[in-house]
């Protein structure tokens, strides 16, 4: 009787870079990982599979992204690099977001998954922003009243 469960709780597809540049895409699953006879909480696991039928495997007892790293490192024994957000140093979760798989990026309005492809920083209007950040403030007059003279 196998003891170690994968509960998918998530799929998709993600895209990966070979050593010489090329472009593979695989599917992955990420969820939960239960042990024993009574399926107790053992962690966390990442599971990638190539187009070539061939599996990798990260697992953390505690994070999602711990698994995902893991993973990560695990592809970089045969010189494979996932190309998603959740590798990106500034990828961060929220209290509530926490293991769910989703996080978010300073220069990015919307939740991104950890598997997603990176997204670009949105091109925003500075002048046009500095304009209205001056506009707004020039008429604030919180907590100032005027010292007759």
């Amino acid at each position: 009787m196998a003891w170690r469960h994968y509960e998918v709780r998530h799929t998709g597809q993600v895209v990966l870079i070979d050593q010489t540049g090329g472009q593979i895409t695989a599917e992955y699953e990420s969820g939960l990982v239960a042990t024993g006879k009574t399926r107790v909480f053992a962690g966390y696991f990442v599971r990638l599979t190539l187009p070539s039928e061939t599996v990798f495997l990260g697992e953390d007892e505690h994070a999602l992204r711990s698994a995902l790293l893991r993973l990560a490192s695990n592809m970089s024994a045969v010189k494979l690099a996932p190309q998603c957000a959740g590798l990106d140093p500034r990828w961060r979760e929220s209290g509530l977001s926490e293991n769910s798989g989703f996080g978010y990026f300073v220069f990015y309005p919307d939740p991104v998954h950890m598997m997603d492809p990176m997204p670009s920083p949105l091109e925003a209007d500075d002048a046009g922003t500095d304009a209205k950040i001056r506009e707004a403030v020039r008429g604030m007059r919180i907590g100032l009243t005027p010292r007759p003279r």
